[in-house]
């Protein structure tokens, strides 16, 4: 657990399966993701599930991190970041893939900004990541401007094989120096 100037970050666990559901269940949420985020309970413990067996032996360089934000005043689930992170071991990534989902009750109160620079921070300090790719609809205005707030530059085309991208999403990169 990692707590933020308003936000409790933790990877995700069967534990916060009722509160994702009570976040993210609102067509708002799908609308540029090609649909619902979450559906039910039990298919939140399935994809948990997946996310915490990561993507197995036919991807060895590729590995999955998954947290869920609460906010630090009640404990309530505000979303959840998400990081791939490429290299031959988990500890030397060479760059990330990262994304990040917010329920619309939480939407411009700079929430996604704080958890996805904490996210950024993260990736760079404990994986030495110091290149990451978004992919985000170019109609998901409110996205676009958490990762240009956050450093992110708009590129023509991904320069990485991206798992989240489809045409016609943009693509932005951020990149660091150590810490």
């Amino acid at each position: 657990m990692t707590r933020t100037e308003r936000l409790i970050v933790e990877p995700v666990s069967h534990d916060h399966a009722d509160g994702l559901l009570a976040a993210l269940a609102d067509d708002r949420v799908g609308a540029f993701i090609g649909g619902p985020d979450v559906t039910s309970v039990e298919a939140l413990h399935e994809r948990i599930d997946r996310m915490t067996a990561g993507p197995g032996p036919d991807w060895p360089e590729e590995h999955w991190h998954n947290w869920v934000a609460r906010r630090a005043t009640d404990g309530v689930v505000v979303g959840r970041l998400e990081a791939t992170t490429y290299g031959p071991v988990r500890e030397a990534a060479e760059w990330a893939e990262v994304a990040y989902v917010f329920g619309p009750a939480y939407w411009g109160q700079g929430y996604a900004h704080e958890g996805t620079s904490w996210m950024l921070d993260h990736l760079r300090d404990a994986f030495g990541v110091r290149e990451c790719w978004a992919a985000i609809h170019p109609d998901n205005a409110r996205s676009v401007r958490v990762v240009e707030r956050l450093g992110f530059e708009q590129r023509a085309a991904p320069a990485r094989p991206m798992g989240s991208y489809d045409e016609p999403d943009l693509v932005f990169v951020r990149f660091t120096e150590s810490a």
